[in-house]
C-alpha cells in the first residue's frame, strides 16, 4: 500500500475532468474534419455535375461554388487553430496534475514514443520485440507539427489552395487578368494569415512552488 501513488479524491476528480475535456476537443476536431471533408466532396460533386453534360452551369455559379469552398476552408483553419490551442492547454494542465499526483497517464505515451519504454507505478512498459527503435528514432515526429495542426490547419489550407488554383486557372483561361491578380492577392493573404502572422501562442505550464498549495 505504501508504494502506491497517493492520489486524493479531489485530484482524481480534476484529473478525470481535464482528461474528459482533452478527449472532447480531440473528438470535436475529428467530427469537424469529417463534416468539412464531406461538404467539400458535395461541393466538388455539384461543380462536376454542373459543368458536364449538354447544359453546363453558368460561370457565375461555378465561381460561387469555388469561393464557397474557399470560405469554408478558411473557417476550418480558424477552428483548427482554436482547437489546437485548446488541446495544448488541456495537455499542459494535465501535465501539472500528473506531476502533482505522481500518476502520469497522458504524457507517459509520449515518453514511450521518445525512449521506447515507460515506467509506471505498477511496472515497466517496453517494446514487444527487443532491438526495436523508439518511434521518434524512426522518424522525427517531435520536430513535425502536431497532428492537430496537420489535420485542423494544413489539410483545410491545402483544400483551400486547390479551390484557389481552380478559380485562378479559370480566370486565366478567360483572360480576366485583373480578377486573377486580386484572387492571387487574396490567396497570399490567406496563406500569410494561416502560417506566418499573427499566430496564436501555445500555452506552457509552469509548476507552482509547493508553498503555494500548502495550507
Amino acid at each position: 500500500m505504501g508504494d502506491e501513488p497517493k492520489l486524493s479524491k479531489r485530484s482524481q476528480a480534476v484529473q478525470r475532468l481535464v482528461l474528459d475535456r482533452l478527449y472532447h476537443e480531440d473528438l470535436l476536431l475529428t467530427q469537424r474534419t469529417y463534416n468539412f471533408l464531406t461538404f467539400n466532396v458535395f461541393l466538388g460533386a455539384v461543380l462536376v455535375l454542373g459543368s458536364s453534360g449538354s447544359s453546363p452551369a453558368m460561370p457565375g455559379l461555378w465561381y460561387i461554388i469555388s469561393f464557397l469552398g474557399v470560405i469554408v476552408a478558411c473557417l476550418q483553419v480558424t477552428f483548427g487553430r482554436r482547437i489546437d490551442v485548446a488541446i495544448a492547454f488541456w495537455r499542459e494542465y494535465l501535465k501539472l496534475l500528473e506531476a502533482d499526483s505522481g500518476l502520469p497517464v497522458d504524457h507517459m505515451l509520449f515518453d514511450f514514443y521518445r525512449t521506447g519504454q515507460a515506467k509506471t507505478e505498477w511496472g515497466r512498459i517496453g517494446t514487444k520485440l527487443q532491438n526495436r527503435r523508439a518511434m521518434f528514432e524512426i522518424f522525427p515526429w517531435n520536430r513535425m507539427p502536431s497532428t492537430n495542426v496537420m489535420i485542423g490547419v494544413l489539410l483545410p489550407w491545402l483544400i483551400a489552395t486547390l479551390w484557389f488554383a481552380a478559380v485562378m486557372v479559370r480566370l486565366y483561361r478567360g483572360s480576366h487578368f485583373i480578377a486573377l491578380g486580386l484572387t492571387s492577392l487574396v490567396f497570399l493573404l490567406v496563406t500569410t494569415r494561416t502560417w506566418i502572422w499573427p499566430l496564436p501562442g501555445n500555452p506552457r505550464a509552469e509548476r507552482a512552488q509547493r508553498s503555494d498549495h500548502e495550507d
